[in-house]
């Protein structure tokens, strides 16, 4: 009996283990010859796709490979990830083509542009596969190397027709970064036998994951707000080419099929032609034709949308492209239980190949019809705009022009034509000057774009939505802006306006006082700490001042700092030299003082500036934390301040020594893995004048733990006297959900935390439906919804009244210490640059509040 079992056992794991892996013949098309001359995969990796999770440098290397022996390719470097890794693109075409490729580039480009008539006979087709912006997503990347050599080796008229007439960006891996995190960790916990449990650890990452990029960060949110490098060079890559299809290939759940698009229609963004969703649908054809032949189940128009145009299947649908989401059912390892039976990584890899055939063969087939949409969709933007009661928008700040310039750099990759205003202009108590403020005309081929990031959102179809309701970019940036109905009224530079970089001065010259620098613009916190890195002893103004400089009255306001001059460990010249260092590379203004008596306020010798410490700050991650906003924060720190963050689990506080930090920030997170002998370390160190910063749900372990006493609204209960069909139950939720919108805030600018702001409005996102109670302590909550919060996406009436007035921040007094605590991301996405300071404030300025 005991043999019998043993040879049961030997005979299955012989079956699992032909099932995982699988001969080249498994994955491409059997009616093709192929070019000996081109290494297959499994010649090249020896072994067989899907035995293994492929790494990027694998993946990067097998490339130049097809580039260095293929007459057909040739790569390009498009991009560098944090972690200097290489992005590239595989572009394939004819031999002939390649050898005038710019030539063809530049034609493909000028063929659609307004006012050129150009015939579509010769214009080539421009395609982009891109695989894997989820690093964990590996079906995706891993089939980008079967692409790459069926583009290389496949012969015969077929493929000779589609290169001859369509140029192909393979773009193998979005995200190098959480690739490699991805395929270390697989590979680190594959078995030589197969293991098809899903308890299996392999396919459950540890913390963070390989998901995110370097910083944690969706890189698949990241394409309309070009935070990062990766996004920065795709979308430099995308106007580069404008390609007619882009594919975006992902994974889902291990117990899903496969999805393709269109998406849910409901959910359709209506700045979107409907020619686009025609032609994707049309698309959809040849998928669904392609895994028919091979047997692999599929779905569309469920799940998915494509409303937020910040995605890879998104942003092309805005930019005269065709845009494809694929998801393929993720296993996360070799071969897994599901259930729909045992999967492995080569039937992913397979699927994903499958439709990347299955693309070329529809744009090789609907290539007029590609073409005609992408000249019809520049036309058509300029007479919509014509017709568009809007004419341009106006924004910018005299006292944010760090802030404003980024916003305009931001403009320029998206190839938004942003001009100078050159005459003071008035509207709606807000005015413009010149110098300080930019006009964007709406009659410019990306007008449709130009709409989505203007214009305020309060009207949807759908109430469901897969990412963000709006994304209003002046809000973001906390800039005032304006529509235009008239041109007339305003005048604009002759030429579009360029790229510019702030440049910091010294007004009033080499001191022997004093040097100030005011705290509103946006890298002022990366300047102070560049001082106080230098041993510089600094303080903070906590009153208003006037002093004269240079003959003309400078006015001061609170959050200005104070560099004496003298006192400190450097010499005069050596401030100086430091302070004219620190101007030019932050773009911050600096003050030479030649007096300490001020025309009007505080003088130098006030008790009403503060002395300030450098900031040591220490930030939990790991465990129960939020990765996405702890790398947000993390991000913000290192990118945006240069300002030394460290990193710590979250259960491993007992052997960290919190005396070397004066900040420890808790980001979301329920921190169970907290001990309570962890936990009295903390209070005893807050209680002796430590600064705890706690995001969201953090504070309500800081509740729990007697550190304040933080409470939240409770959540709305579901309608009882709604009637929904059952199919549609899921929108009883969806109804009182806050998927992202913005809201008006009123702030306390003389207290600490709201240094820098000189308005008392902020616009603030909010994702999520937590609701902080008030306090009901006097000056604990200087950032408050205001009593009519609403400025754009979707809220429920009833969310909006939990909204009304609710704390934004609080402030509470712990011995000689502080909590203080957001209750809402004053870093979303890296992108909502108008709440950074506001955050940043508590690191700087948290133990000056009284």
């Amino acid at each position: 009996m005991k043999k019998i079992t043993v040879t049961l056992f030997l005979v299955i794991s012989l079956i699992l283990n032909a099932l995982a892996q699988e001969p080249l013949s498994y994955f491409l098309p059997g009616d093709v010859v192929y070019n000996k001359n081109i290494p297959t995969p499994e010649e090249y990796f020896n072994q067989q796709l899907g035995q293994w999770h492929l790494t990027h440098d694998q993946v990067l290397n097998y490339m130049k490979e097809i580039a260095r022996v293929s007459e057909r390719a040739v790569i390009s470097e498009y991009a560098r990830s944090y972690e200097n890794r290489a992005l590239v693109h595989l572009i394939f075409t004819s031999e002939q083509n390649q050898k005038r490729l710019d030539e063809l580039k530049e034609l493909h480009v000028n063929y659609s542009r307004p006012g050129e008539y150009i015939s579509s006979e010769n214009v080539p087709l421009v395609v982009n596969l891109g695989y894997g912006v989820h690093g964990n997503e590996s079906s995706a990347t891993n089939s980008s190397v079967l692409t790459a050599y069926y583009l290389a080796a496949a012969q015969g008229e077929k493929i000779d027709r589609l290169l001859e007439s369509t140029i192909i960006l393979v773009d193998p891996c979005l995200n190098p970064d959480g690739f490699v995190r991805h395929s270390t960790w697989a590979n680190m916990h594959q078995s030589i036998s197969d293991v098809t449990s899903p308890d299996l650890r392999q396919f459950r990452e540890v913390w963070p994951g390989g998901r995110t990029n370097h910083y944690w960060f969706d890189l698949n949110r990241d394409w309309l707000l070009l935070v990062h490098p990766e996004s920065r060079g795709r979308v430099a890559a995308f106007h580069e080419w404008k390609p007619n299809i882009v594919t975006d290939h992902h994974e889902m759940g291990a117990n899903s099929t496969f999805f393709f698009q269109p998406g849910v229609p409901s959910r359709n963004n209506p700045l979107t032609p409907e020619e686009n969703y025609r032609l994707t649908y049309e698309i959809a054809k040849y998928h669904s034709k392609f895994l028919d032949e091979i047997g692999s189940p599929y779905y569309m128009e469920e799940q998915f949308d494509d409303y937020y145009f910040g995605k890879g299947s998104s942003y092309p649908d805005v930019n005269s492209s065709v845009g494809i989401l694929f998801e393929q059912a993720g296993f996360r390892g070799r071969i897994r239980e599901t259930t729909n039976g045992v999967k492995t990584l080569a039937f992913g890899i397979k699927n994903q190949f499958t439709v990347s055939l299955s693309t070329l063969e529809a744009a090789m087939n609907l290539k007029e019809k590609l073409l005609k949409f992408q000249k019809d969709f520049y036309r058509e933007a300029l007479e919509l705009a014509e017709k568009d009661g809007v004419k341009a928008w106006i924004f910018g700040d005299e006292n944010n022009r760090q802030t404003t310039l980024k916003f305009v750099d931001l403009l320029h990759q998206h190839q938004i034509q942003v001009y100078q205003n050159e005459k003071e202009f008035t509207s709606g108590g807000q005015t413009f000057k010149p110098g300080s403020s930019f006009v964007v005309p709406k009659k410019q081929p990306q007008y449709r774009l130009i709409k989505s990031m203007f214009e305020i959102n309060t009207e949807f179809a759908d109430s469901t939505f897969y990412d963000v309701s709006t994304w209003t970019f002046p809000y973001a940036f906390n800039l005032p802006f304006t529509k235009l109905t008239s041109l007339r009224n305003v005048q604009i530079s002759e030429n579009p306006a360029e790229h510019q970089i702030p440049e910091g001065k010294i007004f009033g010259g080499k001191s022997s006082l004093a040097y100030l620098f005011k705290w509103n613009e946006y890298a002022a916190p990366e300047a102070l700490f560049q001082l106080q890195n230098n041993g510089l002893l600094t303080k903070v103004a906590t009153d208003e001042f006037t002093f004269l400089i240079d003959g003309k009255e400078e006015n001061f306001n609170y959050g200005t700092i104070l560099v004496p001059a003298a006192g400190q460990e450097l010499d005069e010249e050596e401030i100086f030299n430091l302070v004219t260092s620190v101007a030019q590379q932050t773009g911050i203004d600096f003050y030479g003082l030649k007096t300490g008596l001020a025309t009007k306020g505080i003088h130098i010798g006030s008790g009403s500036f503060v002395s300030l410490e450098k900031p040591e700050v220490l930030m939990l991650v790991g465990g129960s934390v939020s990765s996405r906003d702890a790398g947000e924060i993390w991000h913000l720190f290192d990118q945006q301040y240069k300002i030394p963050v460290t990193l710590a689990d979250s259960d491993n506080l007992n052997n960290i020594n919190l005396n070397r930090y004066n900040t420890l920030i808790l980001p979301p997170g329920s921190y169970r893995e907290i001990n309570n002998a962890a936990t009295e370390k903390i209070k005893r160190w807050t209680e002796e004048g430590g600064t705890l910063i706690t995001i969201k749900n953090a504070a309500a372990w800081a509740t729990r733990n007697e550190l304040g006493k933080t409470q939240f609204k409770k959540s709305i209960e579901p309608d009882t006297t709604l009637q929904l069909n059952y199919a549609d139950r899921s929108k009883e939720y969806s109804l009182n959900a806050i998927a992202g919108a913005i809201f008006k805030t009123e702030m306390d600018i003389t207290h600490p935390l709201c240094y820098g702001y000189l308005k008392t409005d902020l616009p603030v996102f909010k994702s999520g439906n937590s609701v902080a109670e008030s306090l009901k302590t006097k000056y604990a909550e200087p950032v408050k919804f205001s009593n009519e919060p609403f400025l754009s996406g979707f809220v429920s009436e009833k969310n909006l009244e939990r909204i009304k007035n609710a704390p934004v921040v609080s402030v509470q007094p712990v011995g000689r210490g502080k909590v203080i605590s957001y209750h809402e991301s004053m870093t979303f996405r890296g992108i909502w640059l108008g709440t950074n300071k506001l955050f940043v404030n508590s690191v700087f300025f948290g133990k000056t509040i009284r």
